[in-house]
């Protein structure tokens, strides 16, 4: 894993079924294993893969999550939560209705309560998050059974000064999209 700046990271979760192989905005195959033409920035060619996105919304096992706004608060609150009980400083957060975004610190040395070492406390303690908010969503009866969540997540190491700024500011924007948006000063 490459080394952060600063031990910040930008971590991304996508609810289940919401960026699919063969999505027109752009994809990857599991591990790159497949070269695919385009990415979200620069799409593929209009239908290049539409028949792997039909295939691959066949193969889906429960319908795609959307979280509403009701929905959406409870996320963010558990990820604050869960975050801050560990300890672990947050520069910003957003939740829409299909990903979430996290700027946030994790440190490396820290242990478990057993005290294993945690090899990779950004995909940990992100993990915690998720599951968290993915109980309480099910606890309250406002989600299917079978999760809310994609199976991976992106972890993306900040490089430096200039990178955390722009994150932050990339997050930021999501509020233009319709997704609550988390910062310290607002929740003092």
């Amino acid at each position: 894993m490459t080394l952060a700046w600063e031990n910040w990271y930008h971590c991304v979760g996508n609810t289940y079924g919401s960026w699919l192989p063969g999505d027109p905005r752009g994809f990857r195959s599991h591990h790159h294993r497949k070269h695919v033409d385009g990415d979200y920035k620069n799409p593929p060619p209009q239908g290049k893969y539409d028949k792997l996105q039909q295939f691959s919304t066949q193969v889906m096992r429960r319908d795609a999550v959307s979280l509403n706004i009701q929905q959406q608060q409870i996320v963010l609150d558990c990820f604050e939560e869960s975050l801050l009980m560990n300890d672990i400083p947050i520069a910003i957060m957003s939740v829409s209705a299909t990903h979430t975004h996290v700027l946030v610190q994790f440190v490396r040395g820290r242990t478990t309560l057993s005290g294993k070492p945690i090899a990779d406390p950004a995909r940990h303690y992100f993990g915690i998050a998720r599951k968290k908010a993915a109980r309480q969503l099910s606890d309250e009866g406002l989600i299917a059974p079978g999760g809310v969540w994609s199976k991976s997540t992106t972890i993306i190491p900040i490089a430096d000064n200039r990178h955390f700024n722009n994150v932050q500011g990339y997050i930021t924007r999501h509020k233009e999209e319709g997704a609550i948006i988390w910062t310290p000063d607002a929740h003092k």
